[in-house]
This record gives C-alpha cells, sequence and structure tokens, in this order.
C-alpha cells in the first residue's frame, strides 16, 4: 500500500509451526526491511518574462508525496524458537548517523505479527515432543508502519532548499532507519528483533514548472 500525501492493518501470514510444543532452546533469526520509499513531486517555481515566458528561477517546493512502508523479511534457523512481535521503536538517521528529523527522530508503533519456530512436524495433525523437526523457516510481513508522517514529510522537504532548480530523478539526502521490534517468544519470555540497518530511498520522481508573475 501506498500513502499519498498533499502539503494497515499488516496482512498477516503466519506459518505452522508446532502449535503450542515448547521445544526449549533460544530465538535465532535475522531481519531486513526492504522496499521502503519516498517519491517527491516537486514544482519549480520562475519569474514570468513581459512575454509572458518562463524567467529567472525563484525556488522550488514540495507539491506532493507518496509514502512506500516496507515489507519486513525474516530467516528463522533450525531449532529457534517462535516471536510474536507488539511494537517497533525505530530511529531514524542520515547518511553519517546523526539523527534526522529532530524531535521525531525516534518513533514508536504498536505491531501485531507471529514469527513461526524453527521446527516442524513429522506426523500431520498429530505435533508433540516427540515428531519435530529442526528445520529453518522463513517470514515475511508487508507494509508495517514503521516510517513515521512526520520524518516522510521531513524527508519529502530535504529534497529541495531553494537554491536551485530540481530536476526529475534527483536523489535526496539519505535517511536511514534502525528498528527494533520488542515482544514475546514462543516460550513467553520478552525479547527483541532487531532489523538490520535499513535506507530509505528518498528521490524526486516528477518535476513541474510554474511561472508567475
Amino acid at each position: 500500500m501506498k500513502k499519498r500525501f498533499l502539503l494497515v492493518l499488516p496482512i498477516a501470514a503466519l506459518f505452522a509451526s508446532c502449535g503450542n510444543i515448547n521445544t526449549g532452546g533460544a530465538m535465532d533469526m535475522s531481519a531486513t526491511l526492504t522496499g521502503s520509499e519516498v517519491a517527491v513531486n516537486v514544482v519549480n517555481v520562475y519569474k514570468a518574462n513581459t512575454d509572458g515566458s518562463k524567467g529567472a528561477y525563484i525556488n522550488s517546493r514540495v507539491r506532493s508525496f507518496t509514502l512506500t512502508q516496507p515489507r519486513l523479511d525474516v530467516a528463522v534457523r533450525p531449532a529457534s524458537l517462535g516471536f510474536t512481535a507488539s511494537k517497533v521503536t525505530v530511529k531514524y538517521t542520515d547518511a553519517s548517523g546523526n539523527a534526522f528529523g529532530d524531535t521525531a527522530s525516534t518513533f514508536t508503533n504498536a505491531v501485531a505479527f507471529a514469527v513461526p519456530k524453527g521446527y516442524n512436524c513429522s506426523v500431520s495433525g498429530a505435533c508433540d515432543t516427540s515428531n519435530v523437526n529442526p528445520v529453518p523457516q522463513t517470514f515475511q510481513q508487508s507494509q508495517l508502519y514503521v516510517i513515521s508522517d512526520a520524518i516522510a514529510v521531513t524527508a519529502a522537504r530535504s529534497c529541495v532548499d531553494g537554491s536551485y532548480a530540481v530536476a526529475s530523478g534527483y536523489v535526496c539526502p539519505e535517511v536511514r532507519m534502525n528498528a527494533v521490534f520488542s515482544g514475546k517468544t514462543s516460550a513467553n519470555t520478552d525479547n527483541t528483533l532487531t532489523a538490520s540497518p535499513a535506507q530509505i530511498w528518498v528521490h524526486v520522481a516528477s518535476v513541474t514548472d510554474e511561472v508567475v508573475k
């Protein structure tokens, strides 16, 4: 889902993983966030010449932008406990690692998804400790709300500073996010799942010229 701005409930994808059998062990999984984007539509403003044609450049402004939230991919290693997430905390930085977005640089939001255990059952319909097999699992969750509206607005505005005309395809200053999901393992213990640092692709998608008197 793309969210368009002028200036989700997440899709459940649960994998079968031995029901409520407590297989012991530890949580052993890795996570990545991909596909996040802020596509910005910019207006370049010019002064009209006496004949009405486009004259000197005045400034640029953001007309609108479209925010696309990322997809979460989790690789579960064999024998890992499962994980049910209830909260995400995201910290946004620039390319140098400095906080991005001033007071909006940290964002917390409720989430709801369950990552399966690293097991399957060798006997269909009869899952107990005698017939569980350690296996790798994969999990995906689309359109997680991990990029706040405030950060999207700030990222879009970073594409223009008013000192030069912006061209379509311009790649804006880099924005990164570091997301940590909090919740409980399938053994009912508190734990966290940290996603690899991810970049938010912020770019100019379209440019419109405006001539003013």
